[in-house]
């Protein structure tokens, strides 16, 4: 019955209330609500059929159970927010039609926060979708049509989000960052998914790239800069990332007169895989007392005494630190209310651990659009759990001020490079 109705009477996306036109451009929240709305509309649908024995307008051979009478509109609260469903009305009835998706949306709303990045899943096979979406309505189920549909529609609007136009953002924090995923099932290794992710002057925050990169090429990475740049993003006013050559070089080169904030996280992992691991601990220590000083000035003077303490004990690990110290230290010359943010690349690192949690119970991807869509998904959920940066009027002052002496007083760390030239 329920592939029947589909072929006679397909809902559209209009009568549930979206337009594709009207999702490109918009934030991802709302992409995202739309497409549960879809999925949620066009089930509901089926659910009634089901019921009714028969198709709208048709006639069963069998006794009427009722009939349709309209709908109904109502609010639902789901992982990416509230939607809004025009529900199916049924009259006349032995027994009041009730929806059991409906009821389980709401009851389960950690649920769909679970199986929400899903829904973007291009190419899983139905028993794949279905079994996805048991947590939310047990064994209801959903055609295939159904879900081609529902499916079909939520991968246009992803097309459309990463064309969209950024000339309207304004970007002062940038993180850069990839994460390794099992995209292609006839591939054997992992793949880097590239992901540019940004702190607006609002203190916003938002996910403006994904694509995929190979294993992190200056070129790969060229090519996400160039992205954002032609679709109007203008340079942000501070990048943040980990140590990858291939990263370091194209932001040198696309953007080079963009202050740059080297990730402390990382920076300390380099160090301590130098050090041996009973001493581990006392070395994080006094790299800890660097990176989390109360000023550039007291940082400058630990950094000098781990260079004392530690140079001959551990000259290797001494010259990793020193290696590009300066932009390990860039996050001291902006608003101190900031540091938690900008000294490490914390922010997608958090919801990387989320993909790779949610990617698990799927292995390898069947497809590219399959893998960069599951971690839009992710973003997107991790991102409307943020509360945002604090950004003040004499913030952004600073911030700009910052990037000005940046260019003309570099940070000095003379006395600290001469401390390492001695332990060469």
């Amino acid at each position: 019955m329920e592939e029947g109705y589909h072929s006679a009477h397909k809902l559209t996306m209009e009568e549930v209330g979206i337009s594709l036109a009207d999702l490109r451009g918009q934030p991802l929240e709302l992409v995202a609500r739309e497409g549960a709305q879809l999925l949620l509309s066009v089930a509901m649908e089926a659910e009634v059929t089901e019921f009714l024995g028969r198709l709208p307008y048709g006639r069963s051979g069998e006794v009427r159970r009722g009939y349709r009478n309209g709908r109904r509109e109502r609010r639902v609260k789901c992982g990416a927010g509230e939607v809004t469903v025009q529900a199916p009305r049924v009259s006349d009835t032995v027994e009041p039609f009730r929806s059991s998706l409906l009821g389980a949306w709401q009851r389960r709303s950690r649920a769909m926060e679970e199986v929400l990045p899903l829904l973007y899943v291009e190419g899983l096979s139905t028993r794949d979708f279905r079994r996805a979406l048991r947590p939310l309505w047990g064994e209801s189920g959903l055609s295939r049509s159904t879900i081609s549909r529902a499916n079909g529609a939520l991968k246009e609007a992803f097309r459309a989000w990463r064309q969209r136009d950024l000339s309207l953002e304004e970007i002062i924090y940038l993180f850069l960052d990839g994460i390794y995923l099992g995209v292609r099932k006839a591939g054997q290794g992992k793949e880097a998914v590239l992901v540019a992710h940004g702190i607006t002057r609002e203190g916003r925050r938002v996910v403006l790239h994904i694509s995929l990169g190979g294993k992190e090429s200056t070129e790969s990475w060229k090519g996400v800069l160039h992205d954002l740049d032609g679709r109007g993003l203008r340079p942000p006013l501070l990048t943040i990332s980990d140590g990858n050559p291939g990263l370091l070089r194209a932001i040198a080169d696309v953007w080079p007169t963009v202050a740059r904030q080297r990730c402390i996280v990382h920076r300390t992992w380099n160090v301590l895989a130098r050090v041996p691991k009973k001493r581990q601990e006392e070395v994080e220590k006094a790299l800890h007392r660097i990176f989390y000083a109360a000023s550039l000035e007291d940082a400058q003077e630990e950094a000098q005494r781990f260079v004392a303490r530690y140079g001959k004990e551990f000259p290797t690990a001494v010259e990793v630190l020193g290696a590009h110290m300066e932009e390990s230290l860039t996050f001291y010359r902006f608003p101190e209310r900031h540091w938690k943010f900008i000294r490490t690349s914390n922010v997608l690192e958090r919801s990387f651990r989320e993909v790779k949690r949610r990617t698990n119970v799927i292995g390898r991807f069947p497809t590219e659009m399959a893998a960069l869509s599951v971690v839009f998904g992710v973003l997107e959920e991790e991102r409307l759990k943020w509360k945002g940066v604090r950004m003040k009027a004499e913030d952004i002052a600073w911030i700009e001020e910052a990037v000005k002496s940046l260019d003309s007083e570099p940070i000095n760390l003379g006395a600290f490079q001469a401390a390492l030239a001695q332990v060469s």
